[in-house]
């Protein structure tokens, strides 16, 4: 095995773990807010490409996006829960493929010529 040097443990800290701690992200449980935001960030997104104006908010209860105009689209099944959204692993790695196929979605109307 190689002996790790002192500068190679300190350039391990500070590339790898210092900023985990800045964001809070480690072992923080912030994965509620992650789905917060990768929600947020969806909803300005189907908004805009349903043609519904700027995101607002989102109703957990009917389950889906508040945009500025009509028809507020919904949200994908299995993200919404009685009452809310629970931010499980496997809520949030859906929300995070969907969110890669609006951005898809959307670079695709933006592209098209």
């Amino acid at each position: 095995m190689l002996p790790i040097s002192k500068m190679e443990l300190v350039v391990f800290a500070v590339v790898l773990i210092l900023p985990a701690l800045l964001r809070g992200g480690f072992l923080s449980g912030t994965g509620i807010n992650d789905c917060m935001e990768i929600l947020a960030d969806c909803g300005e997104m189907k908004c805009l490409l349903e043609g519904s104006g700027n995101f607002s908010d989102f109703d957990p209860h009917s389950c889906t996006f508040i945009c500025e105009g009509r028809p507020w689209p919904p949200l994908p099944r299995g993200i919404c829960s009685e009452g809310g959204i629970n931010c499980s692993t496997s809520v949030r790695e859906g929300l995070s493929n969907w969110h890669y196929k609006l951005e898809h979605a959307l670079h695709e109307v933006l592209t098209k010529k």
